[in-house]
């Protein structure tokens, strides 16, 4: 069987899915999530698009020998392909120079990247060298390994996929101005990136509360002092600020998917204040949560 879509415009790629092969999709948070259809293949990907990249977990098993052939020219539009899967394999039709993307996906288990070559700083002679640098580092192999453990089907877990993926993408940016990475992790203890994981879902599972500090410190046992400090190191934004961060990306999709007046939203999202509310969403997003929902 041989699957011919686009691979490098993300839209394309999931009308064809969806129209040419009768593959499901349905929102979750900010990806769509695409389901195989059954007398084919079992599985699926959420399919996760930004402005100026997109990424997806994939995992699925076809009932017959499956093959991926796309026409796109490899690295159209300035973009670079990057795949790893369950096993820590890398590869890129880019870097490796293929003519086109071409593929068996009989069995896939594994994410992808596609990223703006402008956000790449060094030569691609270098660049598969060094992308398997980064990727071999026990930190970054624990990363992959929690995306990897992350159900593609699981509706529920598709912010936490969404902010591990965006996690791996911010240190490997990162990585190609230091070649290192160390200094993300450094004097953070194996316990206590277990106890900053536990406080991230912690915030993710009471969005909608005003949960304070002090109370997430007091659930995972670490105090104030130390769980802000481990937890910017690990993730880069100061607590309270992705705090914000997670609710505005959270009351977005209420926004645009939703009739609820957006006073009702500022409320559920701990906002009394709707001109406050206003004003962080527009900082965040450059429109007004009323622009939003019109435009």
């Amino acid at each position: 069987m041989e699957l011919n879509i686009p691979y490098i415009n993300p839209h394309a790629y999931l009308n064809s899915l969806t129209k040419n092969y009768h593959f499901y999709d349905h929102s979750a948070w900010n990806s769509v999530q695409i389901v195989t259809p059954q007398e084919i293949a079992s599985g699926g990907l959420p399919l996760f698009i930004r402005n100026n990249f997109h990424f997806i977990l994939g995992k699925w098993n076809f009932n017959e020998n499956t093959h991926f052939i796309s026409n796109d020219p490899v690295g159209e539009k300035g973009l670079v392909d990057f795949r790893i899967d369950k096993a820590g394999q890398l590869s890129s039709a880019r870097i490796q120079g293929e003519k086109k993307f071409e593929w068996d996906i009989t069995e896939v288990d594994g994410f992808r990247f596609f990223i703006p070559e402008k956000y790449l700083t060094i030569s691609n002679k270098k660049i598969s060298d060094c992308f398997k640098l980064f990727c071999d580092h026990p930190n970054i192999r624990y990363i992959q390994k929690q995306i990897i453990e992350i159900s593609p089907m699981d509706i529920e877990k598709a912010m936490l996929l969404e902010s591990k993926m965006l996690e791996f993408l911010h240190y490997w940016l990162e990585f190609q101005k230091t070649f290192s990475i160390d200094h993300n992790f450094e004097g953070v203890s194996d316990k206590t990136k277990t106890i900053i994981q536990n406080a991230k879902q912690i915030i993710h599972e009471n969005i909608q509360e005003s949960i304070s500090v002090k109370e997430i410190s007091r659930k995972v046992g670490l105090n104030e002092f130390d769980l802000k400090r481990n937890f910017k190191k690990i993730y880069g934004l100061p607590i309270h600020q992705y705090l914000i961060k997670l609710k505005l990306e959270h009351a977005r999709q209420m926004v645009l998917n939703g009739d609820l007046p957006i006073g009702d939203i500022c409320n559920m999202y701990g906002y009394s204040n709707r001109g406050h509310f206003a004003n962080l969403y527009q900082r965040y997003f450059g429109v007004t949560p009323l622009q939003d929902r019109l435009r």
